[in-house]
């Protein structure tokens, strides 16, 4: 007879826990633990010598060690639908005109899809901003989307009559799920990025336990995104963007043309706020940072969405007016990606972190056409010597 070989316990491959997971904190039985039961926590290390998973208990300051019988995985969200009721002739009523100005609405409303409003609970509100990044339920289609509540303001900062020629209703919905995460990431919409108010851990909470649909369309609208801007400019670009955009996945998308106009810039805030303000959990214990910057490194969208990022650095060196406002965004990502282990050099990182970018033409060419990148152990490399 064969010797019974016993398999060690191995916590990635024997359950669905892994690197990333937000999960609920349950059956905790100290004074201490009870009051942390029903929490949720996203998983960073397992640490096998006390068989336990390195946690970040959502706001929490510091990071926690807990057992595998401790830790219960969430459900994941099911996106709300439109109630039948919300049809597409409100569009063009008063009624619907008093909704999007009003802070209240009746019962019946208030779970549609992204609604929620600023008195509401910020994870709450995190969630259903993220709704909108999500795929669409059975009952539910993309051209019946109507915004309410607080989400219809973020909408506004990008005129529809900006997105006619190009964009689908789902596309509507993700630029303002994009904008409206990055507000909560910075305090406000649209507000200077450095403020000290905002609560980008949610957002990362909140992405997580969605992903990866949330994640792979924040990334195809980095990459992939529709045509922005004034319905006359569109005619001489429409077969360039029709071209990149038709793909039946989502992360087979192809990279689309250059933009300036003022609306695309604002719609470009939302997904490279979010990434840059990541930057603000670096110091922190569970290094939420690195978390989600370490699942945008697995994903199929990663060499192009570095592409796009490169790009509009190159481009703020040409003064084009994208370069000029998202520029100085892109280098920081792309220094927070390729630093993640703190290996950069100061020449480097002082070249990307500086108020303002006049790299010449060498540097801007390499920049432009750069789209073979896979990892950012590669990006560190190639940042390095293009900058030395």
């Amino acid at each position: 007879m064969g010797r019974t070989v016993t398999r060690r316990y191995n916590p990635i491959r024997d359950t669905e826990l892994d690197v990333g997971v937000v999960a609920l904190v349950h059956s905790l039985q100290s004074a201490r633990g009870k009051v942390l039961n029903g929490r949720r926590c996203i998983l960073i290390e397992y640490l096998p010598k006390d068989e336990r998973w390195k946690v970040q208990i959502q706001d929490e300051s510091t990071t926690t060690a807990l057992k595998v019988g401790n830790i219960k995985l969430t459900r994941r969200p099911v996106g709300a639908t439109h109630p039948e009721y919300l049809e597409m002739s409100l569009w063009y009523t008063q009624q619907f005109s008093a909704m999007l100005a009003g802070r209240t609405l009746e019962k019946k409303y208030r779970n549609a899809r992204g609604v929620t409003f600023e008195d509401d609970e910020p994870y709450y509100r995190a969630r259903k901003f993220v709704e909108l990044l999500d795929h669409c339920t059975d009952g539910y289609e993309p051209h019946q989307t109507i915004m309410h509540g607080e989400i219809a303001r973020y909408y506004s900062v990008v005129p529809e009559t900006s997105q006619s020629c190009d964009a689908t209703m789902g596309n509507l919905e993700y630029t303002a799920g994009c904008i409206a995460l990055s507000g909560m990431c910075y305090g406000r919409a649209m507000r200077a990025m450095d403020c000290g108010d905002g609560r980008p851990d949610i957002v990362v909470f909140a992405l997580l336990e969605s992903a990866p649909v949330s994640l792979s369309v924040l990334l195809s609208h980095v990459v992939s995104t529709h045509y922005i801007g004034p319905e006359s400019g569109y005619d001489r670009v429409r077969d360039d963007f029709r071209s990149s955009r038709l793909k039946m996945n989502i992360d087979d998308c192809e990279l689309t043309p250059d933009q300036c106009s003022k609306d695309y810039c604002n719609a470009m805030k939302g997904p490279l706020g979010i990434l840059y303000s990541l930057h603000k959990l670096k110091n922190t214990p569970g290094r939420l940072d690195k978390i989600l910057f370490g699942r945008v490194e697995k994903h199929p969208l990663l060499s192009k969405t570095l592409h796009r990022l490169f790009r509009l650095a190159a481009r703020e060196s040409k003064g084009t007016q994208d370069g000029e406002e998202l520029g100085y965004t892109a280098r920081c990502i792309l220094m927070h990606m390729a630093d993640m282990d703190d290996q950069m050099d100061d020449a480097t990182y002082k070249s990307l972190t500086a108020d303002s970018c006049s790299w010449g033409n060498g540097i801007q060419q390499q920049l432009l056409v750069k789209d073979d990148i896979t990892s950012y152990e590669e990006l560190l490399e190639f940042l390095q010597e293009l900058l030395k």
